[in-house]
Parts: C-alpha cells; sequence; structure tokens
C-alpha cells in the first residue's frame, strides 16, 4: 500500500525508497519490541526486492515482477506432486492436522487431498493469470489491489482447506472405529 500511495504521489523513486524503507521501519520495530522478526525479515527481503526490480525496469509494474513468482512456483508445486502420486496438500495439512502418517493408503482421504491440491493449483495459476494480465495492462493501481486481496483470500483458503482435512481424517477415523467394532 505504500508503494502505490508513493507511486500516485510522487512516481517510481519515491515509491520504490518509501517500500523499502517502510519495510525496514517495520522491521526495526519488531525488533526494538522483541518480537519475531521471521516474518518481517521475510517481508523486509520481499519488499526491498520489489522495489529493486521497480527500479530496475525502470516502471512501477516492475514492483510486481517478483511476487508473480509465488503463484508461478505454487502452480508448479502442486502440479508436479500429483504427477509424482503425492499431493502437496496431503504432505503438508496431513501433518498439521495429525493425519495418519500412511495416508496415501486411505483411498479417500488420499482423494480428498488430490483434489484440494487441484483446488490450490487452480487458484493459484488464476491469480497468475490475473497478475501476468494486469502487468501486460500497466495497471499497477489493479496489481496493487490483487496483491493486497490475496493476503486474506489464501488466509482463508489455508483455513478452509486445514479445517476439511481434519473434518475428513476424523471422519476416517471415526470409520475405521466403526469397522473395527
Amino acid at each position: 500500500m505504500v508503494f502505490l500511495a508513493a507511486n500516485w504521489l510522487g512516481g517510481l523513486r519515491p515509491a520504490a525508497v518509501a517500500a523499502a524503507v517502510t519495510a525496514l521501519l517495520v522491521l526495526a520495530w519488531r525488533v526494538r519490541a522483541r518480537r519475531q522478526i521471521r516474518h518481517a525479515v521475510v517481508g523486509a527481503l520481499l519488499a526491498t526486492a520489489c522495489a529493486a526490480a521497480a527500479a530496475w525496469t525502470g516502471q512501477a509494474r516492475g514492483f510486481f515482477l517478483v511476487p508473480m513468482v509465488i503463484p508461478a512456483v505454487a502452480t508448479a508445486a502442486c502440479l508436479l506432486s500429483l504427477a509424482a502420486g503425492r499431493p502437496l496438500a496431503g504432505l503438508i495439512a496431513n501433518k498439521i492436522v495429525g493425519g495418519p502418517p500412511g495416508w496415501r493408503s486411505h483411498r479417500a482421504l488420499y482423494r480428498f487431498y488430490a483434489v484440494s491440491t487441484v483446488v490450490i493449483a487452480i487458484v493459484s495459476f488464476a491469480s497468475l493469470a490475473a497478475q501476468v494480465a494486469l502487468y501486460s495492462w500497466s495497471n499497477v493501481a489493479w496489481l496493487g489491489i490483487l496483491h493486497i486481496v490475496m493476503g486474506p483470500s489464501w488466509a482463508a483458503i489455508t483455513a478452509l482447506s486445514l479445517l476439511l482435512a481434519r473434518r475428513r481424517v476424523t471422519g476416517e477415523r471415526n470409520a475405521a472405529t466403526a469397522d473395527a467394532r
């Protein structure tokens, strides 16, 4: 948001500087408050890389080149994990929700994680496609809005995926217990 506002008010150079400085100030504040700094460090590095990309391209839209890599990598990781028979959603979510170690041999659980991985791949690809279109149209404001909206959207998708995974794992346990009786 700082980059967008500074770009609108003063242009590319002030926007790139404002984004990098803001990220460093947030990091400094977290260090001073003795809070965990891992996310602030990643944020500062990402904001600095984005500002450097914008400065390097000489265009404000260049700020969004680095973040465009994220949905591209997510899409590729999902598709590769499916091709390898190890759906990414299962590799991650199953551990978090306390699913069985042999989840891949549970047909329903495997199918659930495979479908979840496909959904994540589709959402990632749609995000990438939207970013590429907005980038090609040089629509910096909408690129910024899309990036602002995607943060909470991914948090919601992640929370829903974990909730559904927990339900599926619990359902599988209950079914196994009922079969054992």
